[in-house]
Protein backbone atom coordinates (compact mmCIF):
# COMPACT_ATOMS: atom_id res chain seq x y z
CA UNK A 1 0.00 0.00 0.00
CA UNK A 2 1.38 3.48 -1.18
CA UNK A 3 1.09 5.96 1.60
CA UNK A 4 -0.51 9.17 1.25
CA UNK A 5 1.63 12.73 0.94
CA UNK A 6 0.77 13.68 4.24
CA UNK A 7 1.94 10.37 5.66
CA UNK A 8 5.43 10.73 3.76
CA UNK A 9 5.52 14.50 4.72
CA UNK A 10 5.36 13.26 8.50
CA UNK A 11 8.26 10.54 8.25
CA UNK A 12 10.47 13.09 6.41
CA UNK A 13 9.50 15.70 9.59
CA UNK A 14 9.97 12.79 12.34
CA UNK A 15 13.65 11.90 10.32
CA UNK A 16 14.24 15.30 10.39
CA UNK A 17 13.21 15.63 14.35
CA UNK A 18 15.63 12.63 14.80
CA UNK A 19 18.95 13.74 12.81
CA UNK A 20 18.42 16.86 15.00
CA UNK A 21 18.45 15.28 17.98
CA UNK A 22 21.60 13.13 17.39
CA UNK A 23 23.06 16.14 16.00
CA UNK A 24 22.73 18.23 18.76
CA UNK A 25 23.27 15.57 21.72
CA UNK A 26 19.43 16.00 23.15
CA UNK A 27 17.75 13.67 24.47
CA UNK A 28 20.90 11.36 25.70
CA UNK A 29 21.67 10.67 21.51
CA UNK A 30 25.13 10.32 21.08
CA UNK A 31 25.86 13.19 18.72
CA UNK A 32 27.90 13.80 15.22
CA UNK A 33 30.27 11.06 15.21
CA UNK A 34 33.38 12.65 13.30
CA UNK A 35 33.92 14.37 10.15
CA UNK A 36 32.84 11.07 7.85
CA UNK A 37 29.27 11.30 9.29
CA UNK A 38 28.58 14.67 9.08
CA UNK A 39 29.54 14.90 5.63
CA UNK A 40 26.98 11.62 5.37
CA UNK A 41 24.25 14.08 6.64
CA UNK A 42 25.36 16.85 4.40
CA UNK A 43 24.87 14.97 1.22
CA UNK A 44 21.75 13.87 2.91
CA UNK A 45 20.30 16.97 3.41
CA UNK A 46 21.26 18.19 -0.04
CA UNK A 47 19.30 14.86 -1.71
CA UNK A 48 16.54 15.70 0.40
CA UNK A 49 16.74 19.17 -0.18
CA UNK A 50 17.00 18.24 -4.09
CA UNK A 51 13.79 16.00 -4.11
CA UNK A 52 11.80 19.18 -2.06
CA UNK A 53 13.24 21.63 -5.31
CA UNK A 54 11.76 19.05 -7.35
CA UNK A 55 8.69 18.67 -5.96
CA UNK A 56 7.54 22.58 -5.64
CA UNK A 57 6.59 22.83 -9.13
CA UNK A 58 4.31 19.95 -9.12
CA UNK A 59 2.54 21.34 -6.28
CA UNK A 60 2.17 24.43 -7.93
CA UNK A 61 0.58 22.16 -11.28
CA UNK A 62 -1.45 20.53 -9.53
CA UNK A 63 -3.27 23.29 -8.11
CA UNK A 64 -3.59 25.14 -11.15
CA UNK A 65 -4.80 22.01 -12.46
CA UNK A 66 -7.49 21.65 -10.02
CA UNK A 67 -8.50 25.48 -10.34
CA UNK A 68 -8.69 24.95 -14.35
CA UNK A 69 -11.11 21.49 -13.44
CA UNK A 70 -13.09 23.75 -11.17
CA UNK A 71 -12.15 21.63 -8.26
CA UNK A 72 -11.62 24.34 -5.90
CA UNK A 73 -13.88 26.45 -4.15
CA UNK A 74 -14.13 29.61 -1.65
CA UNK A 75 -17.15 30.39 -0.12
CA UNK A 76 -18.96 33.14 -1.32
CA UNK A 77 -18.38 34.92 1.93
CA UNK A 78 -14.73 34.84 1.96
CA UNK A 79 -14.41 36.60 -1.67
CA UNK A 80 -15.62 33.74 -4.13
CA UNK A 81 -13.65 33.45 -7.36
CA UNK A 82 -11.73 36.75 -7.53
CA UNK A 83 -10.30 35.25 -3.65
CA UNK A 84 -9.55 31.98 -5.30
CA UNK A 85 -7.75 33.31 -7.68
CA UNK A 86 -5.74 35.23 -6.09
CA UNK A 87 -4.97 32.60 -3.26
CA UNK A 88 -3.99 30.01 -5.85
CA UNK A 89 -1.82 32.79 -7.28
CA UNK A 90 -0.50 33.71 -4.19
CA UNK A 91 0.49 30.06 -3.72
CA UNK A 92 2.02 29.42 -6.90
CA UNK A 93 4.05 32.11 -6.58
CA UNK A 94 5.18 31.09 -2.96
CA UNK A 95 6.01 27.60 -4.07
CA UNK A 96 8.20 29.21 -6.77
CA UNK A 97 9.94 30.95 -4.86
CA UNK A 98 10.29 28.50 -2.14
CA UNK A 99 11.35 26.02 -5.08
CA UNK A 100 14.23 29.31 -5.76
CA UNK A 101 15.64 28.84 -1.96
CA UNK A 102 15.92 25.24 -2.08
CA UNK A 103 17.99 25.25 -4.99
CA UNK A 104 20.26 27.92 -3.33
CA UNK A 105 20.45 25.62 0.03
CA UNK A 106 21.23 22.61 -1.88
CA UNK A 107 24.02 24.76 -3.76
CA UNK A 108 25.25 25.60 0.20
CA UNK A 109 24.60 22.29 1.64
CA UNK A 110 26.56 20.65 -1.07
CA UNK A 111 29.80 23.23 -0.62
CA UNK A 112 29.72 22.51 3.11
CA UNK A 113 29.83 18.89 1.87
CA UNK A 114 32.85 19.31 -0.14
CA UNK A 115 34.20 21.68 2.97
CA UNK A 116 33.47 18.72 5.24
CA UNK A 117 35.14 16.30 2.90
CA UNK A 118 38.53 18.19 3.30
CA UNK A 119 38.49 17.32 7.17
CA UNK A 120 38.47 13.35 6.82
Amino acid sequence: MTASCGGLAEQAQQAMRGLYHRASGIGGAAGIGGADEIQQVLGSLKALSQNVARSLPELGTWLERQLWLGNLDVPADQGGYETLITSVFDATAALARAQEVTVQLCQELATAQAAARELS
